[in-house]
């Protein structure tokens, strides 16, 4: 008879690649693109097990979701930690998300899709699937303390510059190909993702930063 460890581990198993297998259809394919039969087809595992361990193929898709967006805030959280300014900080997190969307595209694909359907299949619940908000207060706290430094400039709007942060960001990836194409240039290509990237730091903190003294005016000859 197997210890209750080892039906555990298994148990463990099949449930994630059940998930990973999930993952990767609907990234693909979206929602109503993808059948139970499919996924546990690619799993291979019995398909009652996605009844077993996640209740419906919508139960399964919101897990999926909050498996991707748990990697990005993991993430998020990390490289917040990495610098010893709120400027370096969030230099890191934009770093990072770059990083994040060029090694992890069935995320971009699995909120294209979601966006498409409206939300759908988050909004039917009364938890967030993809709420902002643990990070937002860790991001907020940053920004306040650039701001109270007089490091950045008192009239940010705190949730729509992580609003934009992504933004800048996720448009550079989710709509790779079709940009290399319009533009006639790779944005695959790592010296183009390095001018991309500097060129959004250079627009963020040119924005956000605070604008240096003005200058004293020099004195008149005889106010001297």
């Amino acid at each position: 008879m197997a210890s209750p460890k080892v039906v555990q581990r298994n148990a463990s198993r099949t449930r994630n690649r059940l998930l990973q297998a999930a993952i990767r259809l609907f990234a693909a394919r979206g929602y109503h693109g993808v059948s139970v039969d499919e996924v546990v087809a690619v799993a291979r595992v019995n398909k009652r097990m996605v009844y077993h361990y996640f209740g419906s193929k919508q139960e399964l898709f919101r897990a999926a979701l909050r498996q991707v967006y748990g990697r990005l805030e993991t993430v998020e959280f990390h490289a917040v930690e990495r610098g010893s300014s709120p400027r370096e900080r969030l230099t890191r997190l934009l770093e990072s998300y770059f990083e994040f969307l060029d090694h992890n595209p069935e995320f971009t694909r699995l909120l294209q899709w979601e966006n498409l359907e409206k939300g759908e299949h988050i909004r039917k619940r009364k938890e967030a699937v993809l709420t902002k908000n643990p990070f937002l207060e860790r991001f907020r706290q940053i920004v306040e303390g650039g701001i109270e430094s007089g490091e950045f400039r008192p009239d940010i709007n705190i949730p729509h510059l992580l609003i934009h942060l992504i933004g800048l960001c996720f448009i550079y990836h989710s709509n790779r190909f079709s940009l290399s194409q319009g533009l006639n240039m790779d944005l695959g290509d790592p010296k183009v993702k390095a001018q991309a990237l500097a060129q959004v730091l250079q627009f963020v903190f040119k924005g956000i930063s605070s604008p240096p003294p003005a200058a004293r005016p020099a004195l008149a000859v005889g106010e001297r």
